[in-house]
């Protein structure tokens, strides 16, 4: 494919500077629309399955260097994927070795089985975690949850991933106190496999296509943690049984976030002090995007409710829709927030009509867009996970 390159930054800049990016790019751009041919030779294919073998003879640290240089890893220490143990790993699952489960972007690089006991080997992972693996790539591959924007962006995007039902506790994944934190096998293993897949599968690597601006710890080990079933309380059903699963279901939901924020709160003692707290507490992340982003206040955001949290709300009867309607209804900003240009964008007038800088907008379109998520253990912390512009939750029945 033909590409001119355009210097950075091209947003936040005065339209002279505009002109002056155009004008110096505009030989580049005559010559590639006169003169490129496509190139007459493509590369060798390689193919999907079986992966290809290499012999090496080292010691662990040898190996890990080798790793490194090569790009096969993300810096940490990785467990040398052997034969052996790749095929002990995908004793774990029912799938074939050379099944496909799509492409990774953003380069598109075919995912097998095989490849994602691979990279489980990888990550220290035990068999029986590979079902759980093998549905969250599947939901990450899903349009919905748009992890080619997420693997491309300036921004510090990570996966969220959400595990319900029996399979949580059949495989030890932490769903209780410190669940996303440090010391649980499961959550982290998981986790640190899905950033690998992406890596290396993908080839999101900074500084490119990966383009983050900073990044995060989130490019090492994905948030993984399942849902504190255990802390449900008062007729509240599970998340999955929410987006429409069985409770005897074992699901996993993956999306891709900003950086979540943590919302501290000790002194609230009934749902509208914690609801008027939460709200002004996450009003902020409104500047993420904004109604610029149509898309974004047309896609789910996730409260992650602490159970000490949860509790105040159910010892009240409040309702999971109670909680988003209060919520929803304060967390809002002034629309002078945001950029200058965003008066100037058609599809926010269609929804919001004319508006004044001091007109309050909602961080969604409806409170419905707003879910609950009920994880962790105690203490009076609570969460809030902003998706990233066009990625919506995506749901997996796993299947062993």
């Amino acid at each position: 494919m033909s590409f001119v390159v355009v210097p950075h930054p091209f947003g936040g800049v005065t339209i002279e500077e505009i002109n002056q990016k155009a004008t110096e790019v505009f030989p580049s751009i005559l010559n590639a629309a006169t003169k490129w041919k496509p190139t007459a030779v493509m590369p060798p294919m390689k193919p999907t399955y079986p992966a290809e073998r290499l012999a090496y003879k080292g010691t662990n640290e040898d190996i890990n260097a080798l790793f490194i240089d090569k790009g096969w890893s993300l810096g940490l220490p990785i467990m040398p994927p052997t034969p052996e143990k790749v095929a002990a790993m995908l004793k774990g699952t029912s799938r074939k070795p050379g099944d496909v489960l799509g492409q990774v972007p953003p380069r598109m690089g075919s995912l097998t089985v095989e490849l994602v006991a691979t990279h489980a080997v990888m990550a220290g992972c035990k068999p029986e975690y590979m079902p759980v693996l093998i549905a969250a790539m599947e939901a990450i591959l899903t349009p919905e949850a748009n992890w080619r924007g997420a693997a491309t962006s300036t921004g510090s995007i990570g996966a969220l991933v959400i595990v319900n039902g029996p399979i949580v506790k059949e495989i030890g994944l932490a769903y209780s106190q410190g669940a996303a934190s440090r010391m649980h096998h499961a959550n982290a293993s998981l986790g640190y496999a899905i950033d690998l897949i992406a890596a290396v599968v993908g080839g999101s690597k900074p500084p490119s296509p990966k383009k983050t601006t900073l990044g995060s710890p989130a490019d090492y080990v994905a948030w993984v943690f399942g849902v504190n079933e255990d802390a449900l309380t008062r007729g509240w059903q599970p998340y999955h049984v929410d987006r429409g699963f069985k409770r005897t279901d074992s699901v996993v939901t993956v999306m891709g976030i900003w950086p979540p924020v943590n919302v501290v709160d000790l002194w609230s003692a009934t749902p509208e002090e914690l609801s008027n707290w939460y709200s002004h507490a996450v009003s902020p992340l409104l500047s993420i995007g904004g109604p610029c982003w149509i898309s974004q206040m047309e896609q789910p955001h996730i409260i992650g409710l602490g159970p000490e949290h949860a509790e105040i709300y159910a010892k009240a009867g409040w309702t999971k829709d109670q909680i988003k309607k209060a919520i929803w209804e304060k967390t809002r900003i002034p629309f002078s927030s945001w950029a200058r240009a965003c008066p100037n964008q058609t599809a926010f007038k269609e929804k919001f009509g004319e508006v004044t800088p001091d007109t309050l907008v909602p961080i969604t379109l409806k409170p419905e867009y707003l879910q609950i998520v009920v994880a962790g253990g105690k203490g009076q912390h609570s969460h809030y996970f902003a998706p990233f512009p066009s990625s919506s939750p995506v749901s997996k029945v796993i299947t062993k």
